[in-house]
């Protein structure tokens, strides 16, 4: 038994399969747990001698026990806010979609805005986006905006006249109107043409809708509660602004902040970056750099953006999609002529960067800037390549050697694998977010949901990455598959790391962080089909049990 003092326990769980996610990637039976801290991992007899007249013993009856799980790329805040409305992930029709919008607005004042996000068009049996046309019969008097996980969204008429758009708006720059035969618009509304709405939704994404006040700070609470029920106990917050900054500050003053967050402040390659003395001044006059703050608020990299998205067809790629003779252009979100300089101002100022990055040529700028940036001087940074989608083989090599972290979303595979063969030729499926290659090369790897881009469920995630598989069962290769123990690794330990916090948190071991997940069943010999349906028993934080199904 592994034990760090002889003090009795003040919670035991026993009869249980605790993967440890240590070197040895150990199964014990049994976690003793004192104050904020493990106190022991060992067998079950060994670990109930730990016990005192006021410790709590729990019967895990043979599940599994986990780390906390680490979503190390989630936008809770704006989670929080399609709580609000109607999360759209999973919906299996259109028809389906449009009648909970139907139930939705019944229940709604006239003329209330509903908000909603998250679909795809492969996740919809019609093999469509949905248009304007779906939504009104079911909700003629209710405003309704539901996002595309990116760059799109649907708008139904009472919102496209509240947003005054008609047959003769123009379409905005960077931006389409979507329009039907007739030239109608058919409400959606393509990149830029969003903020066409936006402007007029009293519930909009973006914090210039709530400045200061307590919208964000009721969106994250929202949030953070129902990702308990996930056994989510750490999120990386990616591309916050001063707002969000202090929304999050206030609920840790408040003692409201339940799950810990690292905070990624956005820098190039987003609209408040545009101002060159913010980014001055952000870097050079703060006074400090990645790893400021405590266990449950730290500051972590800078965040960055160069390219879009793969199924927007705005990532930054050498190929054509399925069908295409000729790749479209797009605005990239920063000068590539100033990233080299970007990055190693931020290295040597103390900063990571995490670089989101989707296309060939996007991912390959990205690792050769920060490469060249740790060439120079080989601090310990952990920058992030985040998504990642199609790196070269020079690129991984520079990855594993600058010691770059992966910052990868295999949730992405299960919302959207199933409308690849429509998207992309079979080598581009083939090697989309190869895990395994990766892996293999000494890449350290973070898995994540970036929710509200995918569903904040980790374990879709999960079967995702072991199974290359989307909802519906279409396959991208078994290739770049990866185990199981490897997956949760990259959901746990891979976060913790990436955040300079694998000595407090990610593996159970005695003396770290007491955040742990206690599971509906036991991992052993499942079969890697089920391993979308886990759900969880207890989420545990600080040695508190902050979550316990009924």
């Amino acid at each position: 038994m592994l034990r760090i003092e002889t003090q009795s326990a003040d919670l035991i769980l026993y009869n249980a399969a605790v993967h440890t996610i240590d070197s040895a990637n150990t199964v014990a039976q049994a976690i003793a747990l004192r104050g904020s801290r493990i106190l022991a991992v060992g067998d079950s007899g060994e670990v109930l001698s730990l016990r005192g007249p006021e410790t709590v013993c729990i019967d895990a009856e043979g599940r599994s026990v986990i780390p906390g799980i680490n979503d190390s790329h989630n936008h809770m805040w704006e989670a929080g806010m399609l709580m609000e409305g109607i999360i759209t992930f999973g919906y299996p029709s259109i028809a389906a979609l449009a009648e909970e919008v139907g139930r939705r607005t019944a229940a709604m004042a006239p003329g209330a805005w509903l908000q909603g996000g998250g679909w795809v068009e492969s996740q919809f049996v019609e093999g469509r986006m949905p248009t304007r046309y779906d939504l009104d019969p079911f909700s003629p008097e209710n405003p309704v905006v539901l996002e595309r996980i990116f760059s799109t969204c649907c708008a139904n008429s009472a919102a496209l006249r509240a947003a005054g758009i008609t047959r003769d708006t123009p379409d905005p720059v960077g931006g389409t109107i979507g329009r039907d035969r007739n030239g109608e618009p058919n409400g959606l509304l393509f990149r830029s043409a969003k903020q066409l709405v936006r402007d007029v939704m009293p519930t909009a994404f973006g914090e210039g809708k709530f400045g200061d006040g307590e919208r964000i700070t009721a969106a994250i609470e929202r949030a953070q509660t129902d990702y308990l029920r996930y056994g989510i106990t750490s999120v990386v917050e990616p591309g916050v602004t001063p707002s969000m900054i202090r929304a999050y500050q206030r609920l840790r003053d408040a003692g409201k902040l339940r799950i810990r967050v690292n905070l990624m402040p956005n820098w190039h390659g987003f609209p408040i970056n545009e101002d060159e003395d913010y980014s001055h001044r952000l870097i050079e006059e703060l006074g400090l750099y990645s790893g400021f703050g405590d266990n449950f608020l730290r500051i972590g990299s800078l965040k960055m953006a160069i390219d879009g998205g793969l199924t927007s067809k705005t990532s930054l790629r050498s190929w054509n999609y399925k069908g295409e003779t000729e790749i479209k252009p797009f605005p990239l979100r920063l000068d590539l002529g100033n990233l080299n300089g970007w990055v190693k101002k931020a290295h040597d100022s103390g900063w990571g960067v995490g670089i989101h990055v989707m296309g060939d040529i996007a991912v390959q700028r990205a690792a050769d800037a920060i490469y060249a940036a740790y060439k120079a001087n080989p601090a310990d940074r952990r920058h992030q390549m985040i998504h990642c989608y199609y790196p070269s083989q020079d690129a991984i090599h520079k990855m594993a050697e600058a010691g770059m972290i992966l910052a990868a979303q295999s949730a992405f595979i299960y919302n959207e694998a199933d409308g690849y063969p429509d998207l992309l030729e079979p080598e581009q499926q083939r090697t989309f977010m190869p895990l395994r290659t990766c892996l293999d090369a000494g890449v350290r790897l973070a898995l994540s949901t970036d929710m509200p881009s995918a569903h904040h469920n980790p374990f879709w995630g999960l079967y995702a990455a072991v199974t290359r598989k989307g909802m519906h069962g279409h396959c991208l290769g078994e290739e770049e598959c990866v185990s199981i123990d490897e997956a949760l690794r990259a959901m746990t330990e891979g976060g913790a790391y990436m955040t300079f916090e694998e000595r407090d948190k990610g593996t159970l071991e005695p003396g770290k962080l007491a955040d742990l997940v206690l599971l509906d069943r036991n991992l052993a010999g499942i079969h890697t089909e089920q391993l979308r349906d886990i759900t969880v028993r207890m989420t545990i934080i600080d040695g508190r049990i902050v979550y316990q199904a009924q």
